[in-house]
């Protein structure tokens, strides 16, 4: 379970790499230089002097961060990925409070009041306002985003090892779960639209990580970026027309119903018209 995990995020920073990273929207730079100055001191109040926070998880004041007990001071094998206590971050206010304060989790995300936590086997979790806890399903990979409504979530789902290696799904929190893409090799990193309608993922089934996009309804996906694109063409640098995919699902936001705005790996943010597949880095302005 846990090399799958490092499997979908070597999709998308294989291909980020290619990208001419470093440049980073003052905005961006403001809001994670204000996020370490309110989290860094609660964690090791709440956590001890070792403990680090080393994720976030969305924005706003639903924010979560991901905490270790401490970093490895040698690099950590494939199967032992440190799990993460969850702690809440208030954007608005710099509040921190403690989520669940048991290392075990790979990834935290808000639906609505609730909290959706994925352990490190695969199995997510909400966690309701009242503290019930409830399994929601299984097999999960990670990549949870919610619903602006906060009804639902996409993520990626691992394969069961006979199909692809992961699929993209739609898992609404009485735990039905939809797949709403599964293509060869890895489909992963999915968002959906305020609106609710619109689904985008990475996928590499045509040998360079690009955007694909469907619907709740799961429709055929559609090749949004690097189209005619393929692996080789990516060594010595980013041909023309690259589009880097995200570095992952937490660095996601939408300016509208069709416009997505991610990371592309060393804090550049591109904006994306899932609608027409025209992608530019965001270098600047006031968020």
């Amino acid at each position: 379970m846990r090399k799958l995990y490092l499997s979908v995020a070597a999709l998308t920073l294989a291909a980020a790499s290619a990208s001419a990273a470093g440049r980073m929207n003052p905005s961006d730079q403001r809001r994670i230089t204000k996020a370490r100055e309110h989290i860094v001191p609660a964690v090791a109040k709440e956590f001890g002097p070792k403990a680090r926070f080393v994720h976030l998880f969305g924005q706003g004041a639903n924010m979560l961060a991901g905490v270790v007990a401490e970093i490895p001071e040698q690099p950590v094998a494939t199967d032992d990925v440190p799990l993460l206590a969850i702690v809440q971050y208030d954007e608005t206010n710099g509040a921190v409070r403690v989520v669940d304060r048991e290392f075990k989790y790979r990834e935290a995300r808000a639906v609505g009041r609730s909290v959706a936590l994925l352990d490190g086997q695969g199995n997510l979790r909400l966690r309701e306002p009242n503290g019930r806890e409830r399994l929601l399903a299984q097999k999960v990979g990670g990549d949870l985003f919610p619903t602006a409504k906060g009804d639902a979530l996409v993520a990626t789902l691992v394969g069961d090892g006979e199909g692809h290696e992961t699929s993209v799904g739609f898992i609404d929190l009485n735990g039905r779960v939809k797949v709403l893409a599964d293509g060869p090799g890895i489909d992963a990193t999915p968002s959906i639209s305020p609106d609710g309608k619109t689904v985008v993922f990475v996928s590499g089934r045509t040998s360079v990580a690009s955007f694909f996009v469907t619907t709740v309804e799961g429709a055929a996906p559609r090749q949004l970026t690097n189209i005619g694109l393929e692996s080789h063409m990516l060594f010595g640098g980013a041909p023309e027309g690259f589009v880097p995919p995200p570095v992952s699902s937490h660095h996601m936001e939408w300016v509208g119903n069709d416009v997505l705005r991610y990371n592309a790996g060393g804090g550049e943010f591109w904006k994306l018209n899932v609608r027409t597949g025209q992608a530019a880095p965001d270098l600047g302005g006031e968020k």
